[in-house]
């Protein structure tokens, strides 16, 4: 299952069921269709690969931190 297989099947999910999931999407894609595809998912957010520990710190204190 590649990232937009997911996506779909986590869409199929009830709502009850996804309201305190945190999706980030990691890609390598630069093609336009590809982010569109991310975007209009209900996802919380995209980042492009390679993930530096400078934007995993921020994800963390983002959503994980009080």
């Amino acid at each position: 299952m590649d990232g937009f297989e997911f996506l779909k099947a986590y869409e199929q999910l009830e709502l009850a069921q996804r309201q305190s999931v945190i999706i980030i999407m990691l890609t390598t894609s630069l093609n336009p269709q590809d982010i569109e595809k991310v975007e209009q998912a209900n996802i919380t957010g995209l980042l492009n690969k390679p993930l530096t520990e400078a934007a995993l710190k921020s994800i963390l204190a983002e959503h994980f931190e009080a």
